[in-house]
């Protein structure tokens, strides 16, 4: 039987322990979409590229890291980087395994974004004598970003519930904190429904305001129309 008084107890005298993982969590998800974001825009790039070896590079990259479980990504960065010789701490470890497998997921979308500006435009600015590094730069990349914007802030909140998987190397997020209080009070069930509460409001309150900044970006739209 699950002791739902003792949910409650959990809850309210292991908040800080919570809260610490909680910051690690967010601490995670930031820097992954912020840095994943800007590898999956070179990435994207990089595959319009008429260079054919780079073009090639780019897509083994994506079709490796979305063929792979992001567990195994993981321990091959965590485990695999200080035996050739790059020492860091564990949770620079940790953000750099999310960031290659986030970049990938991120070129995709921005890739759909590049695609989905008009080529008349591409052509127009061409017309005006702008380079091909100008157009990309001023007309394409504005346009892409705005339209990936929302997917980003998807994956954002994706990232919040991914991290967890990184309990398995150590990392004091808010999983193994849950599961470390859980050895001490032998509550694992109650525990893990804190815990599981806990990434329901991150990740509810991370939607609602990408939901509002996604209706901003529209009303703006339509006032500029």
């Amino acid at each position: 039987m699950i002791n739902f008084a003792k949910i409650w107890d959990i809850l309210i005298t292991k908040f800080p322990a919570f809260m610490e993982g909680v910051e690690i969590t967010l601490q995670l998800a930031f820097f992954t979409v912020l840095f994943g974001s800007l590898l999956g825009l070179v990435v994207a790039v990089c595959r319009r590229t008429r260079l054919l070896p780079l073009r090639w590079l780019m897509n083994a990259y994506v079709a490796f890291i979305r063929g792979t479980p992001l567990l195994v990504q993981v321990l091959l960065v965590v485990y695999g980087l200080p035996q050739l010789g790059i020492r860091l701490p564990r949770m620079t470890l940790c953000i750099i395994a999310l960031v290659i497998n986030s970049g990938a997921y991120m070129a995709e979308l921005i890739r759909a974004g590049l695609q989905s500006v008009e080529k008349g435009q591409v052509e127009a600015a061409e017309s005006l004598g702008m380079s091909s590094g100008q157009t990309m730069l001023y007309i394409i990349l504005p346009q892409a970003v705005k339209v990936t914007l929302p997917a980003m802030g998807n994956e954002f909140v994706a990232i919040i519930k991914e991290s967890s998987i990184l309990y398995a190397v150590g990392v004091y997020e808010l999983t193994y904190q849950a599961y470390k209080l859980a050895s001490v009070n032998y509550y694992y069930i109650e525990t893990m429904i804190v815990a599981a509460l806990i990434y329901f409001v991150l990740t509810y309150v991370a939607t609602k305001l990408l939901g509002l900044l996604e209706r901003r970006m529209r009303r703006a739209d339509t006032s500029a129309a």
